[in-house]
């Protein structure tokens, strides 16, 4: 079932329905909610009012659902929410009423998902840029490779791609460095991968992000890592460590006359962190780097395929 038919199943109908099902309730006195006051609450005062005012909230759904996903924009957990959610219908299961909740709870829970589904790989990066390469470059800047690019990206993005995609759904991120907040984005874009971690870099020094990949691997992660052979003699390289200590494969190039000189990370296939910056404390706290981090579609598929060569290859 598609996510509008979850929605449109949560609704059950039109207002007039709604209106009906609020008239009938005769076991629980539910109070009533408006969306101005809903709007100034904190989420778990907006859940648990919500779900008991539920007659409310289908009524005005329009508004609420906004209010929702205004929350889930700021970034709140959906398994921290179906917990909630959980709690209160356990809380208020006992009459007519519950059918109202139950809608609206499926509501709430519809649009967690879709939520989910936006942020894809989970990491949601600061000041996003949600406009296409071309919108944010503006005209002239690009040249005729990059108008046929993107004409080509937007007829196979409308062959492939569900309707209610839109173009905001994509970031575009620019970070440099040394900066400590560069490197706090980095570690924040590893901690959220949630199936798989795909890394091809130059070299491995810097402990804190050994240790972010090493808890990927712990919570279930699939990591694995492509890596320059002779880098990887280098002292207090974390490369054959964290294979040692959490199991993580890895693969070089074995050829001493070239070097593995990518820097790129893949998160879940939908995400990717790529540039000059070699994962080391000298790249962190001294050198002049620069990364972009992106989700869009046709790059995180290109830097998967990318990798996946790169792993049969070596």
């Amino acid at each position: 079932m598609s996510l509008a038919e979850i929605i449109s199943a949560c609704f059950g109908g039109g207002s007039q329905q709604q209106q009906q099902q609020q008239q009938s309730f005769g076991g629980r006195q539910t109070p009533y909610l408006s969306a101005d006051e809903a709007s100034h609450m904190p989420l778990e005062a907006f859940l648990q009012r919500s779900l008991e005012s539920a007659p409310s909230a289908l009524e005005q759904s329009g508004a609420f659902a906004d209010i929702f996903q205004r929350h889930l924009r700021n970034g709140a957990n959906t398994a921290y929410i179906a917990q909630l959610i959980q709690g209160e219908l356990v809380r208020l299961s006992s009459s007519s009423a519950d059918k109202a909740t139950a809608q609206w709870a499926c509501q709430l829970l519809a649009q967690s998902a879709q939520g989910s589904a936006k942020l894809g790989s989970g990491y949601a990066p600061p000041q996003t840029q949600t406009q296409s390469y071309s919108q944010a470059a503006g005209p002239g800047n690009g040249g005729e490779w990059e108008v046929q690019a993107t004409k080509r990206q937007q007829h196979q993005q409308h062959q492939t791609q569900p309707e209610h995609r839109q173009a905001n759904d994509v970031y575009i991120r620019s970070y440099f460095f040394p900066s400590e907040e560069s490197f706090g984005q980095l570690i924040e874009f590893l901690n959220s991968a949630q199936d798989t971690l795909d890394i091809c870099v130059f070299n491995i020094t810097d402990n804190e992000i050994a240790r972010a990949i090493g808890n990927a691997q712990k919570r279930g992660v699939r990591v694995r890592i492509v890596t320059d052979d002779e880098q990887l003699k280098c002292q207090g390289n974390d490369v054959e460590r964290l294979s040692d200590q959490y199991g993580i494969p890895f693969k070089t190039d074995n050829d001493p006359q070239k070097f593995m000189h990518s820097k790129f990370a893949v998160i879940d296939k939908r995400a990717v962190w790529a540039g000059s910056y070699n994962w080391t404390v000298a790249a962190r706290r001294s050198n002049n780097e620069s990364v972009i981090c992106t989700n869009d579609p046709a790059t995180a598929k290109a830097f998967s395929d990318q990798f996946e060569s790169l792993w049969r290859a070596f």
